[in-house]
């Protein structure tokens, strides 16, 4: 039976206010002015339509981003793509308690068994003063019959591709100060959740195209 494996983006912004970008009070909550936003408040989230070419996952995400770079640009506002900021630890303190970071089960996973997640966006230490906030690109790989069932992936395979992108875009994680290895089940394939928002679109498309079609 043929299979279609498809690849999807979903990409994190912080939202800042142009005239006071260095200011930690120039971090706005998407959710005031209706952008697309991660449940923890404090980043935009955009994303483009999954399928199975490069091209077609490209332009609808040209088309995502630029429609809220404009939205942004109307309010005074700008799109930021900054892999992770640094603020006070009762800044992210106010982001956890208000938008509930206790309630939402974790559910990553990491091929190396790593401690600590990306799952809130956020690393915050009691014994610190300062805590920080992340934004991170997140791709998606899925994997359908002709008939559109779900074909799940096995850990081989999920494990294949997460040490693929890992490898390739080591540089760019550590950068980011992300964690490798990261990946999360979702009702329809997995998301390596290891990329920095701001890695390159097309390095990350074609690398992905590249390993999904591999396995």
């Amino acid at each position: 039976m043929k299979e279609y494996r498809e690849v999807g983006l979903e990409r994190e912004f912080f939202l800042l206010r142009k005239d006071r970008k260095d200011d930690i009070s120039g971090i706005v909550e998407p959710i005031e002015f209706e952008f697309p936003a991660d449940i923890f408040g404090f980043l935009v989230e955009l994303r483009s339509e999954p399928w199975m070419h490069l091209n077609t996952v490209k332009m609808t995400w040209d088309i995502e981003r630029s429609y809220w770079e404009h939205r942004a640009d109307k309010f005074g506002m700008e799109l930021v793509d900054l892999p992770y900021l640094e603020v006070p630890r009762e800044k992210a303190e106010y982001f956890f308690n208000k938008y509930g970071g206790d309630i939402y089960e974790d559910l990553t996973k990491n091929i190396y068994n790593h401690e600590g997640s990306h799952h809130l966006g956020m690393f915050i230490d009691k014994n610190c003063d300062e805590a920080l906030l992340t934004a991170g690109m997140h791709v998606h790989f899925s994997n359908r019959d002709e008939t559109g069932k779900v074909i799940n992936f096995t850990n081989d395979q999920i494990e294949d591709i997460v040490r693929y992108m890992d490898n390739v875009f080591e540089k760019e994680i550590k950068e980011g100060r992300r964690l490798a290895g990261e990946w999360e089940p979702k009702k329809h394939g997995f998301e390596y959740r290891s990329l920095p928002c701001n890695v390159d679109i097309y390095k990350v498309l074609k690398h992905s195209f590249k390993i999904i079609r591999e396995i």
